[in-house]
């Protein structure tokens, strides 16, 4: 391998970009309470957010498997979150029934902006994929979730309330 004086300004850009995102990820992390945390943020961010939404306690450990809240009533929540482009949706999402854990809460981004959160009850699911015409195997188990899923359910909130769905649309304040 070797190293291209061409590489050099490329090198320099990249360090120039890591110098710039270190403070702001900095302070993001300590708006969290977090002074340090090689976590995703995004991940941070939406277990923080998806707390303070439901008044739910953050779990203990934050890497701990499982579940990330608990509600007040003791109910046990999986916090994820999906983030896309603007546009166009380039990654989807596989919500599934975890053992134990009675939500399974999804928040979505767009261009780095929260645009909805959903929080599916996991021992529901088949009623959800059925309402979102859905076709994949095992859905009392799983929802295939999609862009057109996202825009369904935020299209009709009330409709998938009343399948026992929590829908947190913006403004969250």
């Amino acid at each position: 391998m070797s190293t291209a004086s061409a590489n050099s300004a490329r090198v320099a850009e990249l360090m120039a970009a890591l110098d710039a995102y270190r403070p702001a990820r900095q302070a993001f992390l300590a708006t969290l309470g977090l002074p340090a945390s090689n976590r995703d943020p995004f991940a941070e961010f939406s277990e923080q957010l998806v707390a303070a939404l439901t008044g739910g306690i953050l779990a203990a450990s934050r890497v701990q498997a499982g579940h990330d809240l608990v509600l007040v009533d003791g109910m046990k929540v999986q916090v994820r979150y999906l983030a896309n482009p603007a546009g166009t949706w380039i990654n989807e999402h596989l919500v599934h029934r975890i053992p134990g854990v009675e939500w399974y809460t999804l928040v979505l981004l767009e261009a780095f902006s929260v645009v909805g959160i959903l929080a599916f009850p996991t021992e529901g699911l088949a009623p959800i994929c059925q309402a979102l015409g859905k076709r994949h195997p095992r859905q009392e188990e799983t929802v295939q979730f999609t862009r057109r899923n996202w825009w369904t359910i935020r299209d009709e909130p009330q409709r998938f309330r009343a399948l026992g769905m929590h829908i947190w649309l913006p403004p969250f304040v």
